[in-house]
């Protein structure tokens, strides 16, 4: 019997290419918009509002009521904000963290009844950006430190009932993330105009030059057939890894100058 995929963000970027080649290698793959569209795909299209506990738990019944089971969630649905975090609104702030974070934990609530029968996986989509602070990025590296911290709770807490977890920490991908991140400054404050206009432009770049969102799916592809899931899976081009060892290695100051610099801070 095919496994059963629940893929939420699927309609573009990373989720897109997940559900496209799980569904080419004969899973039954489920994603979610909150507005999908109306295709003809290799995998199915359900709406869910990760925001929304009552349309995340309809749409992770649907899936059961039909399939029967549920084999995998693969949470990545979330959304990108940049600023300085003196000037962040904080409605765009609690925005970020409802979708990144309180929208995980909503999906992996309503599929874990499902999961633990099957004993099926969880694989969370987190960030590079969640292993070190990176400048103007403050909330969205610490809501994907909050979804790290989160699944090695829940390794802990399923170990017993069969169901494994793991955080895949990304680098830059050239997806649409650029046109759908929250942009939240004032330009009419020269505190940080410069410096922020400055970073932001790397940023777009980073994105534009970051791996094909093919290729991490494969790679994100490969975690998710492993007989056992590790508690994390770093995927990013080789400067990206090397960061993470330089963080580790470095003593904090001279890791925050070389952070400063590569973001475009000068």
């Amino acid at each position: 019997m095919s496994k059963v995929i629940l893929i939420t963000g699927a309609s573009s970027g990373l989720g897109q290419a997940l559900a496209g080649q799980l569904a080419e290698k004969g899973y039954r793959v489920y994603g979610t918009s909150r507005n999908p569209r109306d295709s003809r795909l290799p995998y199915s299209m359900l709406a869910m509002n990760v925001q929304d506990e009552v349309s995340v738990r309809k749409a992770v019944d649907a899936i059961a009521r039909k399939e029967g089971r549920l084999d995998a969630v693969i949470n990545n649905a979330g959304i990108g904000i940049a600023g300085p975090l003196e000037q962040l609104r904080m409605d765009n702030i609690e925005r970020v963290l409802d979708t990144n974070v309180k929208g995980a934990i909503r999906v992996i609530q309503a599929a874990l009844p499902h999961l633990r029968r099957s004993g099926g996986r969880v694989l969370n989509i987190s960030s590079i950006g969640a292993l070190f602070g990176l400048p103007y990025r403050g909330v969205y590296c610490a809501s994907k430190a909050a979804v790290g911290l989160l699944t090695e709770a829940l390794r802990m807490e399923l170990a017993a009932h069969g169901v494994q977890a793991c955080s895949i920490h990304a680098g830059d991908i050239r997806t649409n993330i650029n046109a759908n991140r929250i942009k939240d400054y004032d330009p009419n404050d020269p505190t940080y105009k410069e410096s922020f206009e400055r970073v932001y432009s790397d940023i777009d770049k980073d994105v534009d030059k970051g791996l094909p969102a093919e290729e991490v799916a494969r790679q994100v592809i490969r975690a998710l057939e492993a007989r056992r899931l590790r508690r994390s899976y770093t995927i990013g081009k080789p400067l990206q890894k090397l960061s993470i060892l330089a963080r580790r290695l470095l003593p904090a100051p001279l890791f925050e100058k070389i952070i400063r610099g590569y973001s475009g801070m000068g």
